[in-house]
């Protein structure tokens, strides 16, 4: 019954620029597209958002939870997951950019307070951390997290307990890719900027690109317009069968809409000393206005922005190879060769309730974001829906 649900649900209307980059019949593929996976995955909520040729539109299907109580539109929220990895850099390099902040700067010359059982740790630097080949761990997790500033010292003291995966700058790889890095990283644009992580992303890089509404932190947002996780219960692989199970934000727990009893986790995203590896907030609308001011860099038509043209380039440029694959790093984004559509760079995000892919194409002057409350999806957002909607959208 549940299933058959969903299936209604997906045909809600889509919300458009006026512009007329893209076609009538493209609009129609692009839904087409849409329907097609949101019914293949059961998904609930999806919002996609295109940035052709400077124009931006955005496509909404399905509603804020399992209960279909509020309809996705130009105004729900997203937990962006590891996509946020990309305003860290950005914060970092704009510290680059002021001379507050050098690539092969070290990080134990920035941060004292950093120390590792590992004499390697003290080689890591500001490049090692942003390209994923530091040598750290996935994550590193506090236990009993006070979710407040407080929490760096405590950061900081488990990391000096453990060890190094490998040498900095030895390898890269899918398996040596670091939140615990880009955490690192937000330490660093505290330190050097004298802010709190969060305060400088929205004052420098949110702000200036009129993603006003992009926040750190799910209480400064009506809880009307937050996509609220989902989650698959039992072990069934088979979408027609899922238990699906949202998040009340009111009582902090995972509560089931069909009977199944509450499971306890922590609401909306990770604790505060993840802020810059995984735990912003937005919509397809702004990040559509990111994607904008990402392709005016690039292409050089807005001089007074929040990044220069040549720091975009070295973001954009290839820093290391991934071996027997066609993705590389640059400098927090990752670069893609695909021999019919060209050169892109992306980031992808993913934690239990959510799942979100950004993804350019500079030289073809295209941007395709999207963002669900489904993150068992994953394979579909990240890979065929982004693949099929470029297709379409890129004219060879």
């Amino acid at each position: 019954m549940r299933y058959n649900l969903l299936v209604l649900i997906i045909f809600l209307g889509r919300t458009l620029a006026l512009a007329q980059e893209i076609k009538p019949k493209e609009i129609d593929a692009i839904e087409s597209i849409a329907k097609k996976y949101i019914r293949e995955y059961a998904v609930t909520a999806l919002s996609i958002g295109i940035v052709k040729n400077s124009e931006p539109y955005t496509f909404h299907y399905g509603y804020t939870d399992v209960n279909g109580r509020v309809p996705i539109s130009d105004s729900t929220m997203f937990h962006l997951a590891s996509v946020t990895k990309l305003f860290t850099a950005t914060a970092i390099m704009q510290l680059i950019e002021s001379g507050h902040l050098g690539l092969e700067e070290k990080l134990v010359d920035i941060l004292p307070a950093f120390k590792m059982r590992d004499k390697r740790a003290k080689k890591i630097t500001v490049w090692h951390l942003l390209t994923h080949t530091s040598g750290l761990m996935w994550d590193n997790i506090l236990e009993n997290s006070p979710n407040d500033t407080s929490s760096a010292r405590l950061f900081l003291q488990k990391l000096s307990k453990r060890e190094l995966n490998f040498r900095p700058g030895e390898k890269l790889s899918y398996k040596t890719y670091s939140n615990t890095a880009y955490d690192l990283l937000g330490m660093v644009v505290e330190k050097k900027s004298g802010k709190i992580f969060s305060d400088y992303v929205t004052e420098n890089i949110l702000n200036p690109l009129q993603m006003k509404r992009s926040t750190y932190d799910y209480k400064d947002i009506d809880s009307t317009y937050l996509a609220l996780p989902v989650l698959l219960s039992g072990k069934s692989k088979k979408i027609a069968r899922l238990n699906l199970i949202g998040l009340d934000t009111n009582d902090s727990t995972w509560v089931s809409s069909n009977g199944l009893g509450l499971i306890n986790h922590n609401v909306y995203g990770e604790d505060y000393e993840h802020n810059p590896s995984g735990n912003l907030i937005s919509s397809a609308l702004e990040l559509n206005r990111w994607m904008q001011g990402m392709m005016e860099i690039y292409s050089n038509s807005k001089s007074n922005s929040v990044l220069s043209r040549n720091s975009l380039s070295q973001m954009w440029s290839i820093q290391r190879h991934i071996d027997n694959s066609k993705t590389s790093i640059g400098l927090g984004w990752w670069v893609y060769q695909d021999d019919k559509l060209g050169t892109s760079v992306f980031h992808v995000g993913n934690n239990p309730g959510f799942c979100s892919i950004l993804m350019i194409f500079p030289d073809q002057k295209l941007g395709i974001c999207i963002l669900s409350n489904a993150s068992y999806a994953q394979k579909a957002i990240w890979n065929k829906m982004t693949t099929e909607l470029a297709q379409l959208l890129i004219k060879k």
